[in-house]
């Protein structure tokens, strides 16, 4: 979408070369009379007003005021004469983006109208990034209404308003950095940053240099030196991923780090005072670690706020609203609208055990959605993309005829239609697997039985 630009001038032969000038590259308007043009301003809301600075019925500091008045999201930038300079300084204070002084060349103005342009542009882009961080790393974003999920929503409500450091301890794609991001979101830091580091991924000199930072000089590799997390989060969160993986000798440098609340880096003197709270996520047995000695008591000991992730497989009651959210999800993202889901496939996804957690179950809708051609989901599918043994055939088309009188409540000339067979078809195969509709009045809330 090209922006949109008006040039406010009483100058009607100026007025009318900026806008043949401009009009390739923006939408513009141009207006003579600034009363005309405040108008317009208001009914319309233009990204940018170029307006000159002296006019005989309204001036540019006039038409400044009624844009800011008006909380409308305008840049204005001001044209002037040389000996008017000050005033245009002190139109820049009152809120102008910027000045021009006259005679200038198109040129001059062209580039200051594109540097505004991207910063707008930026400025969107980091409200969108914004509100699409808000809505995914709320709690309402993690998706589940048993029981167990009940207890991570309280969680995240009671230790978001707080600055403990938290553990979060569950098996592998169960979420832990959801929440950990949820956690952030949540609370007084969010406007802040929020810095990740994974204590497994890297080795444990390069991690070091992550985590603490290092001094000018300190490194080849790193003449300018480098900030820290610490220092690159400082009024944020920082969050260590699987901290269980994390090497004794960074251990004992954490432990002393997360006391005095102030770091060192590598090669330096100077302590560094930050203000960040700290999450950690694991998915191994720290108590068990710890029992074996590989892994520090005063680190992350179990009497912070620590929390257990339940697994997929302990929470079934949530497959059905996992399973629709990301089959919706990916219906989308590959262009599938007519793609539907078998109620056998689902009780397939609840039959299953789950390893791999959420993290799989998303997983396996990628995969589904996007290698099978089939317009109705079953079973089959699901055990396929699982690497699971696969039911025959029969009883695959025996599943497809059933959901199909299930779905259009036992009227065969529709199932025929959605089974895209003709209605004898459907007769003779009903009649092979045994299928049939229920007797009138039976009272009965199922569509066909054997």
């Amino acid at each position: 979408m090209r922006g949109r630009l008006i040039f406010i001038d009483d100058d009607e032969v100026f007025c009318n070369l900026l806008v043949r000038y401009f009009e390739q590259d923006y939408e513009v308007s141009g207006f003579t009379d600034p009363q005309d043009a405040v108008r317009h301003i208001r009914e319309n809301g233009p990204d940018v007003v170029v307006t000159d600075l002296s006019m005989p019925s309204m001036d540019g500091l006039e038409v400044l005021r009624t844009v800011k008045a008006g909380v409308l999201d305008t840049d204005v930038i001001i044209m002037t004469a040389y000996g008017r300079v000050d005033t245009a300084v002190e139109a820049m204070k009152r809120g102008a983006y910027d000045f021009i002084v006259k005679p200038f060349t198109t040129d001059e103005l062209s580039l200051q109208l594109k540097n505004l342009f991207e910063k707008r542009r930026l400025r969107e882009e980091n409200i969108h990034l914004r509100k699409f961080i808000d809505i995914t790393y709320r709690p309402e974003s993690i998706i589940g209404e048993s029981r167990e999920m009940k207890e991570v929503y309280r969680f995240i409500e009671q230790v978001s308003l707080t600055d403990f450091t938290v553990l979060i301890n569950g098996e592998n794609g169960t979420g832990k950095e959801l929440v950990a991001r949820a956690i952030h979101f949540s609370g007084r830091r969010k406007q802040a940053r929020i810095l990740s580091v994974h204590c497994g991924s890297l080795p444990p000199e390069i991690l070091e240099r992550e985590i603490f930072g290092c001094k000018r000089g300190a490194f080849a590799d790193l003449p300018g030196g480098k900030r820290g997390l610490f220092e690159e989060a400082d009024g944020g969160t920082v969050v260590f991923e699987e901290i269980g993986d994390l090497e004794p000798s960074l251990q004992e440098k954490l432990a002393a780090v997360l006391e005095k609340r102030s770091v060192k880096r590598m090669g330096g003197a100077e302590e560094i005072p930050f203000d960040v709270m700290v999450v950690a996520t694991t998915s191994r047995d720290l108590a068990r670690l710890r029992s074996e000695g590989k892994f520090r008591n005063d680190l992350f000991s179990p009497n912070i706020f620590s929390f257990r992730i339940p697994p997929l497989r302990e929470r079934k009651e949530d497959i059905p609203l996992l399973a629709d959210h990301f089959f919706s999800l990916y219906k989308n993202e590959f262009q599938k609208p007519g793609l539907r889901m078998s109620p056998k496939a689902l009780e397939t996804l609840k039959g299953y055990e789950w390893p791999g957690n959420v993290r799989e179950l998303k997983g396996l809708f990628a995969r589904v959605c996007l290698l099978e051609d089939a317009v109705l989901i079953g079973p089959e599918h699901i055990l396929r993309r699982l690497g699971m043994p696969l039911p025959t055939p029969e009883d695959a088309e025996k599943e497809e005829i059933r959901q199909a009188l299930a779905e259009t409540k036992g009227n065969m000339t529709q199932a025929a239609r959605t089974l895209n067979i003709s209605y004898e078809t459907l007769r003779y195969r009903m009649k092979k697997f045994g299928i049939r509709l229920p007797r009138r009045g039976s009272g009965e809330h199922i569509w066909w039985e054997e």
